[in-house]
């Protein structure tokens, strides 16, 4: 065997045990603070809609474009709520929030529509989710 070959036979080992190092690493510790980053982080992205401290946003459900007070798509929320207590929670907050109640329909699937500036919110309410779709309000101007 060639010195470069040892060299690079050793390099390989080397590098190996640090790569199951940090796999393990990766692997066992830092699974539930990146979870509490992405929670974070799309709360930061539907940032004009209300999500009670209780809720999470289920983004592998949910479609995002753009971000932040500009943002399009849909927010999936799985709360904890009752859908009544989610009602009112949705028709309290929203306002706070710039949003403007257009109509409102109270029953066994919810739903509230509200306008800010040139975009539509529409909040759907069920026992199971809070889905939340925000669109330009007319479309062809966009």
């Amino acid at each position: 065997m060639s010195l470069n070959s040892l060299l690079i036979f050793g390099f390989v080992i080397v590098l190996s045990g640090c790569t199951s190092q940090i796999v393990g690493n990766l692997g066992t510790s830092v699974s539930n603070p990146v979870n509490i980053e992405i929670d974070v982080d799309a709360r930061k992205s539907f940032a004009d809609i209300p999500v009670s401290r209780s809720d999470s946003i289920d983004m592998s459900r949910s479609l995002l474009f753009n971000s932040g007070e500009s943002w399009l798509g849909q927010a999936v929320i799985k709360s904890s709520q009752s859908a009544e207590v989610a009602f009112d929670y949705y028709v309290n907050e929203m306002p706070t929030y710039g949003w403007v109640l257009v109509t409102s329909v109270q029953s066994k699937v919810s739903v509230l529509n509200y306008e800010k500036g040139n975009r539509f919110a529409s909040v759907q309410i069920d026992e199971a989710d809070i889905t939340v779709t925000v669109s330009y309000r007319d479309m062809a101007e966009n």
